[in-house]
């Protein structure tokens, strides 16, 4: 089946499911309400005529509501999880028609000053990354920015393309790993808290003398409650649990600082547990993939040791509620032990759950790309060569054009200390091809499938200058901006030529005469280097260089077609220089007298 196939009959099954459940429930809740009602009801007559039928009847009718209780809980966690699947295939389809806000932005990982993401719309709204993301987790999503921000090497490139192949059919296992995530009320909290209290010292550094210490009181109050019920004033429990008091009082900073540092941790990990567990439980068969889980079968099963941590953590958590939290305390000291549980297993699994929590963002973001090919099988998986310089597409397409709109082209460049200027008129898709080169490059060096029925590109760097704007905050205008961002671009070049540039209107800011010859110098000095750079232009005389520099200038353009008043724009990128522009023709529709 199509993908759109798959998310509608998954979406239908999905909603039935919950709508049964729904109806199951509602049962179960009238069901629950009538047991406790007729127990209450039936004791209260079968007491004029047998307590012990009444008693029994009573007792009867509680453990049959204690059981629907549980059903009903049982039966909604069920309908929650079907209504998430059906949000998720609902979502899936919406992006296959080119909608896909309902995902994360990641506005979070957005840099002016990065070499090429905020030129590349890879965060942000309607960007590369909320395309991509299917992540529930904070370390997942930082995971897949980071794969959109730095190219991985060769070998670990193929590994991922391995393994989101692998990934690629296993829908319901994928979908399972999001519902997971968003059944779950912490999935997407940060463990930053977290992960610094692994690394603190102990707040409790004398474990064995506590564990004595509160042994011995908690003996001693025992023996104390026992006297007073055989007999014995009720005044002998004054001094023993002043003590106690008192000693748990000595102790209430440190464990609050503890519970401060792990305090609402419980349900992030209760989420990462399950999600590590889907991943333990399944055989995989790529290199990448069987790396990544022997993480989590090692000494221990981690899914088991982190839902240990997170029952700990709970138990923590349970001192808030002060009925139960001061006779524990006074009685056992049962702040002071959960403290000591949660150091003990601290000093047992602190240095695995970097690890843990790494591997399980791996997953998430390979299952990610996975989802993305799923829904663009047409794409191909690169060919990533560390020869420079190498560019050769076939039906390249930029991959947030919805397919029913894209229009893809074909492109090759071979060679070192290459300029490749593109030409064209207004809204022809000059820069839209620039883009689409610089995100397909992105995708390839993420180990992603790219938007092309063939693509080979050289493992470079990848850098550019194309959405420049002043900054008030700093004072600056956006030609100095620009200048500034060309400084960054010579110096990378200078230092390493092998590199692949991407600039759309250089100089945009000053006179056209100083603009060309900037222009010229630029590109002059780039060639010199041996980098290679793509150019958008509607300077022709840029172009005009190709008679100059034959060997390191390529020319090709959009081309505008006019009919009476009409523009047509067939976006198809053409060797040579561009002949037809339509900045007048536009400017007589806005009522400008040309």
């Amino acid at each position: 089946m199509s993908p759109r196939e798959v998310y509608q009959s998954r979406e239908a099954e999905f909603s039935a499911s919950a709508d049964g459940l729904r109806k199951l429930s509602d049962r179960l809740s009238m069901a629950r309400l009538a047991a406790f009602a007729g127990g209450v009801l039936l004791f209260a007559i079968l007491l004029s005529f047998s307590v012990i039928a009444a008693a029994a009847t009573l007792t009867v009718s509680l453990i049959i509501f204690a059981w629907l209780v549980i059903k009903y809980e049982t039966t909604e966690k069920s309908r929650k999880r079907y209504l998430h699947l059906a949000d998720i295939n609902r979502l899936e389809l919406k992006c296959l028609e080119g909608d896909y806000t309902g995902f994360r932005t990641g506005d979070e990982y957005t840099e002016r000053d990065h070499p090429y993401s905020y030129d590349l719309d890879i965060f942000g709204k309607a960007s590369l990354f909320q395309y991509i993301c299917r992540t529930t987790s904070r370390p997942a999503s930082d995971r897949l920015a980071e794969y959109l921000k730095q190219p991985a090497a060769k070998e670990e490139i193929l590994l991922r393309q391995e393994a989101v192949a692998e990934l690629q059919p296993l829908t319901d296992w994928r979908q399972e790993l999001m519902t997971l995530g968003y059944l779950n009320a912490g999935a997407g909290n940060d463990p930053a808290p977290l992960m610094q209290w692994l690394r603190s010292d102990d707040v409790f550094t004398k474990a064995g003398r506590e564990k004595i210490i509160t042994g011995f009181l908690s003996l001693l109050a025992l023996a104390a409650v026992v006297t007073v019920i055989a007999g014995l004033p009720v005044a002998i429990l004054v001094p023993v649990f002043g003590v106690n008091f008192i000693f748990y009082f000595t102790r209430f900073r440190r464990i609050s600082k503890l519970q401060e540092q792990v305090s609402r941790s419980s349900d992030l990990l209760k989420a990462y547990s399950v999600i590590i567990r889907l991943i333990e439980n399944r055989d995989f068969a790529s290199p990448l993939l069987q790396k990544l889980q022997s993480v989590f079968r090692e000494d221990v099963v981690a899914s088991n040791r982190i839902r240990q941590l997170s029952n700990r953590v709970g138990r923590l958590d349970s001192r808030l509620n002060v009925l139960v939290s001061i006779p524990l305390n006074l009685l056992f000291f049962a702040d002071i032990h959960f403290c000591l549980a949660l150091e003990r297993w601290k000093g047992e699994h602190a240095l695995r759950i970097p690890g843990w929590f790494a591997s399980m963002a791996e997953f998430e973001v390979l299952a990610s790309l996975a989802n993305m090919a799923f829904n663009n099988r047409g794409w191909i998986y690169p060919q990533v060569t560390e020869d420079y310089f190498v560019l050769k597409a076939v039906e390249m397409g930029h991959p947030l054009i919805p397919a029913g709109r894209r229009i893809s082209n074909g492109f090759t460049s071979e060679g070192t200390g290459k300029a490749i200027i593109v030409t064209g008129s207004n809204m022809s898709g000059k820069s839209t091809f620039l883009r689409t080169c610089g995100v397909n490059a992105v995708l390839a060096f993420a180990g992603a499938p790219a938007c092309a029925s063939a693509f080979t590109v050289s493992l470079v760097r990848l850098h550019s200058s194309m959405r420049i704007s002043d900054s008030l905050e700093e004072n600056i205008s956006s030609f100095y901006a620009e200048l500034r961002r060309l400084k960054a671009i010579i110096s990378g070049a200078e230092s390493d030529p092998k590199v692949f540039l991407l600039l759309d209107e250089i100089l945009r800011g000053t006179n056209s005469d100083d603009r060309y010859t900037g222009s010229v110098a630029l590109i002059r000095q780039l060639t010199g280097y041996g980098a290679v750079t793509m150019v958008a232009t509607h300077d022709l005389r840029l172009a005009g260089l190709e008679h100059e520099f034959p060997r390191s200038i390529e020319n090709y353009h959009f081309d505008v077609k006019v009919s009476g008043d009409e523009l047509f724009f067939d976006y198809r990128l053409t060797p040579g220089i561009c002949s037809s522009f339509n900045a007048s023709l536009l400017m007589k529709k806005m009522g400008i007298k040309v």
